[in-house]
């Protein structure tokens, strides 16, 4: 099996009521003394009721008990609270701050077993104009998706955007492409005066605030470091190249 059992000193009361409702789902297909015990063990393998929600079908298999059927219900609740959360966000008219940024973006991001980048675009009274999934894939696409990112904000008239993408098997943090491709997506936003005014990564343990930490500045040290190693790259393919031709080149 690809986890190992999450170790515990004893259920809290969170776990307890975790695996009641893992039971009841599971009762559905299940007969009960089965139900019961693939609740308790897939609680203990992915150690938490969200975790069991976005596991891969394989290793929801791999528990004894677990059927395809069960494995498919699982998946379809994991899309109904998703649909559930993103139906009462969109109440949420105005964004002020990283908590309400947040409260907008994570229904589009809860229980996804792929990674996805949303944009959130908003108006000069901080009012939602736009807040769709732009990018299907790793942040590390979102470059290709930059034009687009662009467009949007022209044909909506924003004044404000904010990014959001999720850590499908990471806890929430900022990893060195996340701090890249934030400050790509800022540069190329300034050309049309929106600013980026966050950019939220979602994960196994919560929400990074890019905003609300020092990764601003880590972004614009990260990018020249970037272009650098870009650079060095191709000073090498030059040479290689030109010494493949017989000739020598200093380079650029």
């Amino acid at each position: 099996m690809a986890r190992t059992r999450k170790k515990s000193a004893g259920p809290s009361a969170m776990e307890l009521r975790q695996r009641a409702v893992l039971d009841k789902l599971l009762s559905c297909l299940l007969p009960p003394e089965t139900a019961a015990r693939a609740a308790g063990e897939l609680l203990e393998v992915f150690g938490s009721l969200s975790e069991v929600l976005v596991a891969p079908e394989k290793e929801l298999l791999e528990i004894a008990g677990m059927s395809s059927p069960a494995v498919r219900l699982l998946g379809a609740t994991a899309e109904a609270a998703r649909e559930t959360l993103e139906d009462q966000a969109s109440g949420l008219r105005r964004v002020y701050d990283t908590e309400s940024a947040a409260s907008v973006l994570f229904p589009k991001l809860a229980g996804r077993k792929t990674e996805a980048v949303v944009l959130l675009l908003l108006d000069g009274q901080k009012r939602v104009i736009y807040n769709n999934i732009v990018c299907e894939g790793a942040i590390s696409e979102v470059p290709m998706y930059i034009r687009k990112i662009v467009s949007l904000c022209i044909d909506h008239d924003a004044a404000f955007a904010l990014l959001a993408h999720n850590h499908t098997s990471a806890q929430a943090m900022r990893n060195r492409n996340d701090v890249v491709v934030t400050r790509q997506v800022e540069l190329a936003l300034e050309s049309v005066q929106v600013p980026l005014s966050d950019h939220l990564v979602f994960g196994s343990n919560g929400c990074f605030s890019f905003a609300a930490s020092d990764a601003w500045n880590q972004g614009r040290m990260d990018m020249w470091d970037f272009q650098r190693e870009q650079l060095e790259i191709a000073r090498a393919m030059e040479r290689e190249y030109l010494e493949k031709q017989g000739g020598r080149g200093d380079g650029f």
